[in-house]
């Protein structure tokens, strides 16, 4: 069951009896190990044989199952469940308050399907600082949250809300039209205490005769000047860019990480591989939506014959460049982009899936939503892989995700979620067990 609170291991060791243990750099699984846990770091990992217990052991048998890191998922919005019509709700009806539960609640279901750290690209409102705060203090349970806050735009870009001319709407993005504009936005969501800055760089469209363009946003002394104060105070950043010269510029500025980037050509790859620029794909945002269907899409979802063709493009080229971009050895992270239209969170975990899908072997689309994924949040030193001295953020499977990456789609296969040496989420009577363990004095 899910538990919103920690449970109580009142400093005792958690010993966890592994039946294969998925350290998260690559290697290959190692078997029957015993991995211990002491206050919020993963102690020891070692052979089941070399193990020697203690009365007071919290002791963890998960030798017919698989324990590997806490998934983390690189772009998701706390602000959205994923319910279209709760969505258009948002701007206009929810609360900040409203929607500050709302996020909590979805930070959880994350929580519950396995993924101990997300990295939200823009909320409303700051609500993502908010409970990204309260989760660190201990005052709610949930998933490590980096964070964005608004995100940065320009008048007309993807995110400033299209509206009537005379409704103004507030607290959504970080308007910014000169690269002086996009210095004092980016001062502005530091003040506020954010993780990273995100630009809106280049979207996307299908001219009449077919052909694709790429309309940039923010051009590079703009980009530059955002980066620029990032790198100040040493935090990262994130552009959406879909391609073209939006890309280019993306690329030289020195943003973090490209998202979505549908169009990305081989040399957009070669400049990412000099910088070191990540790529994360969002593969789930869109494959959900085209798995509808063209007349579901467009009746359930409300959305345009043009956006149909739009997408069907999206799903054709994006396959090709995901598939360039891994054999170029371009860094690729997961992100799926939950709470967007019908991607929920916590099913979000099926990106990896996708990933897979289009031609990543499940031991590197497990890399990429743990090792790489904190390189990328600059946590390496304590997120994304078991070894001793790290954080105790990791999770107990029933399955093999080598054999069948979908097994981490199923939350009852969940078994056990510990975040920081607390376990978090309990599904085979943690609880209970912990009850008839002992306290030595």
């Amino acid at each position: 069951m899910f538990i919103p609170r920690p449970l109580p291991v009142n400093g005792r060791r958690i010993v966890i009896h592994a039946g294969s243990l998925i350290d998260g750099t690559g290697a290959a699984p190692t078997r029957d190990v015993t991995v211990t846990v002491k206050g919020q770091e993963i102690h020891e990992i070692m052979s089941a044989q070399a193990f020697h217990p203690a009365a007071d052991d919290i002791v963890v048998d998960a030798r017919s199952w698989t324990v590997m890191p806490g998934i983390i998922d690189a772009h998701v919005h706390v602000r959205s469940d994923g319910d279209p019509v709760q969505r258009a709700f948002n701007s206009f009806e929810t609360t900040i308050p409203s929607m500050t539960l709302a996020g909590l609640r979805n930070a959880w279901r994350d929580l519950e399907h396995g993924i101990t750290t997300i990295r939200d690209l823009a909320a409303v409102g700051y609500i993502d600082v908010a409970l990204r705060d309260a989760i660190d203090r201990g005052t709610m349970v949930g998933p490590r949250m980096f964070v964005a806050g608004h995100g940065l735009t320009m008048y007309g870009g993807h995110m400033d809300p299209k509206r009537r001319p005379e409704v103004m709407v507030h607290g959504h993005s970080g308007l910014a039209n000169t690269a002086d504009e996009v210095k004092a936005a980016a001062r502005y969501q530091i003040s506020r205490g954010v993780n990273l800055i995100k630009f809106n760089t280049a979207g996307s469209q299908i001219n009449r005769d077919g052909t694709l363009w790429w309309p940039q946003e923010m051009d590079y002394e703009m980009i530059r000047a955002g980066v620029v104060e990032a790198e100040k105070v040493g935090i990262h950043s994130a552009a959406h860019c879909h391609g073209g010269q939006g890309a280019t510029d993306t690329i030289k500025a020195g943003v973090t990480s490209i998202e979505h980037g549908h169009w990305l050509t081989d040399e957009h790859f070669g400049m990412m591989i000099e910088r070191g620029t990540y790529f994360c794909p969002t593969l789930a945002c869109n494959q959900i939506r085209y798995d509808l269907g063209r007349e579901a899409a467009i009746t359930e979802l409300g959305t345009t014959p043009a956006w149909w063709e739009w997408l069907t493009r999206v799903i054709h080229d994006k396959a090709d460049t995901f598939a360039r971009a891994r054999r170029a050895g371009v860094k690729i992270v997961n992100g799926s982009d939950a709470g967007t239209a019908l991607n929920f969170h916590g099913e979000c975990i099926r990106e990896l899936g996708y990933m897979v899908n289009l031609g990543m072997k499940p031991m590197e689309a497990i890399v990429a939503a743990t090792q790489t994924a904190a390189e990328l949040l600059r946590m390496s030193d304590t997120l994304g892989t078991l070894k001793p001295g790290k954080w105790a953020d990791l999770i107990i499977i029933d399955g093999d995700p080598l054999a069948d990456i979908h097994v981490l789609e199923k939350k009852e296969n969940v078994k056990l979620v510990i975040k920081g040496g607390m376990p978090l989420v309990d599904r085979m009577d943690l609880e209970a067990s912990l009850a008839r363990v002992p306290v030595a004095r």
